[in-house]
């Protein structure tokens, strides 16, 4: 990749790269830095004298890039574009890359089974149908099990987990391709005693405890439950047509992910050529090899996937178009997995730090937040590609004027809120995960975010989250509205509202309005919570509120899913506040994931990689809440109404022009 950069690479930055191989880097303690910079200053002076003496021309000293004490001085030329400076313009363009890849991870998770609840069971769908489940199983059994391994502490929950959810929905899923040969409480006793075992063999644990058994049964029991549900599920053209429909808007996103993250790159070659050049050089195999021929492989499949569709309907091959589906998921995660080893790498680089030369490139990958960031943006991505179906169903509600079409895409909107809110449950355990990692690796790290510069970033994250789950409440509450003998739920949920405002009033609100970790003199004491409330800002208080907005959410959802089975649902009747509340939703969901980056990349402090490499231009610095919100607001709007183009280009559009030249067109199948 560089080879092909090269006539458009000035010669300093290639003479960087070349040097930063061979180069050690500096360790030093924080403590001595201010004995370090006496001692440089007078090395300079000695270096001066001497160098005045020989009459030796003066070699460019290139400390910076690797000094981790006070960097020497070093003249930047400031870079701007539109008038944003180095950093606003590096923030646009990682911002707007990472959201476009989260649509399309996000997105194809459920498409793949959307597409086979709306496939006719063939023998080849049926085939496809053992593959999906264990790939739906594998991602269940890893949420389910982070969520045991951080209530309950089950070590190794994880590995429990996924093993026995996947072989579960394996073994059931392989039993009934043949036949049906077990029903539901059949098909769950034998995935929980055979996903059980199985998983127990492969968890490298030296005691078996009850809990991880416990676990390992739970699990198994869902991987038999889901196989058999889908396997035998009634095939239903609504859930054929909505993943066609999300898959064009796929298509469309994926080349705005392409040009986004071209335009990410040369943005830091150009600001950050120092910085990007020594990642590189940290992850050679990762950025020469398994980068490129990963994206590669998830580009001619996500083509493929696209343009096969018809195709393959057409000739009755439905079963090798979900395969492909499968497959490009599988490329999508891996993908994500490889990139995240260089963003936790640059927020915890494998300690001893003085021995980062000595280690091998999979464990600078593997370092401690890794897998935890994995879990995180993983069901992160699945939440927003929840909430943005929630966005296309609304826009499209709106934008019908015919009954079966509004019935059809209030159906959409549905389907959307109820896989965002099912994903969005378990996201506060995997941010949690995050968290305590982060605190594990250095404290400070964890004091800055949560108590420091960052606990205002951190109240308008829970202000935000807090609202996303109120409003979530809001939309399954008026959704039921239009449901028959729905009314039974209404006196719980009722009280389940003062609950949610209750815990979210908890979770967002701080010992201090200030971003200190002590108080100043001139700070105003009136905005320090008294000491009889002061109990509300402990941790004990907050994660009691979390788990409660949690736990009334998930018991809304359950009387949400009992009220839909139980009674007939008038699609197309729906509060003309719900699609609204939809499109606030993904917004928000939009707004979160921009918020969250922007903390966890300003947690480094004044260091591109933490206490390895560090950021000496003249925006080292943490801005303002008010500048970082402001910022983040506009990148959040780009992308916003960008993805309304898109959607109106990828449904709205290829719609209306079918009924100017085919008005004899069959209805779609109205939702019942």
């Amino acid at each position: 990749m560089l080879g092909h950069l090269t006539p458009f690479i000035p010669a300093s930055f290639s003479s960087i790269f070349t040097s930063l191989n061979i180069q050690s880097v500096a360790y030093a303690d924080e403590d001595d830095e201010d004995d370090e910079e006496e001692d440089e200053d007078d090395e300079d002076e000695d270096d001066e004298g001497e160098e005045g003496e020989e009459g030796e021309p003066e070699e460019e000293d290139l400390s910076y890039l690797t000094d981790i004490g006070p960097a020497a001085e070093h003249e930047f030329e400031d870079y701007s574009f539109l008038g944003m400076s180095n950093r606003k313009f590096t923030w646009a363009a990682a911002q707007l890359h990472i959201l476009f890849a989260s649509f399309i991870l996000g997105c194809p998770m459920f498409v793949v089974i959307m597409e086979v609840m709306g496939a006719r069971r063939t023998q080849g769908v049926r085939k496809a149908i053992i593959l999906s489940n264990v790939f739906l199983a594998v991602l269940i059994g890893v949420v389910i099990g982070i969520t045991g391994e951080v209530i309950v502490g089950i070590h190794h929950g994880v590995l429990y987990g996924l093993w026995a959810c996947a072989f579960g929905a394996l073994i059931v899923s392989f039993l009934n391709y043949f036949h049906r040969l077990m029903n539901i409480r059949a098909s769950a006793f034998v995935g929980a005693v055979f996903g059980a075992l199985i998983s127990m063999a492969l968890t490298p644990v030296e005691h078996y405890e009850v809990s991880g058994i416990i676990l390992a049964l739970v699990n198994g029991a869902v991987g038999g439950l889901i196989s058999n549900g889908i396997m035998f599920a009634q095939s239903d053209f609504k859930f054929e047509r909505l993943a066609h429909e999300i898959t064009k808007v796929i298509g469309i996103c994926y080349s705005f992910t392409a040009l986004t993250g071209g335009l990410f790159l040369f943005v830091m070659l150009v600001a950050y050529q120092d910085f990007i050049t020594y990642l590189i050089s940290s992850f050679p195999t990762l950025f020469m090899v398994a980068y490129p021929t990963l994206f590669i492989l998830e580009t001619v499949v996500m083509y493929i996937y696209v343009y096969s569709w018809d195709p393959l309907n057409k000739s009755n091959k439905k079963g090798r178009h979900i395969v492909t589906g499968v497959i490009l998921n599988v490329l999508g995660l891996t993908l994500l997995l490889a990139l995240d080893g260089p963003t936790t790498f640059m927020q915890t680089p494998p300690k001893p730090l003085d021995q980062l030369l000595n280690i091998s490139e999979w464990d600078k990958i593997a370092n401690m937040a890794w897998m935890p960031l994995n879990y995180h943006r993983l069901v992160g991505n699945g939440t927003f590609g929840g909430y943005m179906v929630c966005i296309i169903g609304a826009y499209m509600y709106l934008w019908s004027d015919k009954t079966e079409e509004r019935e059809y895409y209030d159906w959409v909107g549905y389907i959307g809120n109820l896989i965002g809110v099912a994903i969005m449950i378990p996201l506060p355990a995997m941010g949690y995960i995050f968290v305590r990692e982060i605190y594990q690796y250095d404290a400070t790290i964890g004091m800055y975010i949560m108590s420091d510069r960052e606990s205002m970033f951190m109240l308008v994250q829970g202000l935000l989250v807090g609202t996303m789950f109120s409003a979530s409440n809001i939309y399954m509450w008026v959704s039921m509205k239009r449901i028959e003998n729905a009314e039974r739920f209404f006196p719980a949920m009722k009280f389940g509202f003062v609950l949610i405002v209750i815990s979210a009033t908890i979770w967002f609100t701080p010992r201090r309005f200030f971003a200190t970790m002590l108080p100043e003199p001139s700070m105003n004491p009136d905005m320090v919570l008294p000491d009889n409330l002061a109990f509300l800002a402990l941790m004990i208080s907050k994660n009691t509120a979390a788990f409660c907005l949690v736990t009334v959410t998930f018991i809304n959802y359950i009387f949400y899913t009992i009220a839909t089975k139980t009674g007939k649902v008038h699609y197309g009747k729906i509060n003309p506040l719900g699609p609204y509340v939809l499109i606030f939703l993904g917004f928000a969901d939009i707004w979160l994931m921009s918020w969250m980056g922007t903390i966890r990349s300003l947690s480094r402090m004044n260091w591109h990689v933490y206490k390895v490499f560090k950021d000496v231009t003249p925006e080292k610095f943490a801005p303002s809440l008010a500048e970082s919100g402001f910022h983040v607001t506009t990148l959040v709007w780009t992308f916003f109404i960008l993805m309304t183009a898109i959607i109106w280009v990828g449904i709205k559009y290829p719609k209306t022009k079918k009924k100017e030249t085919e008005p004899t067109q069959a209805a779609p199948q109205m939702a019942e």
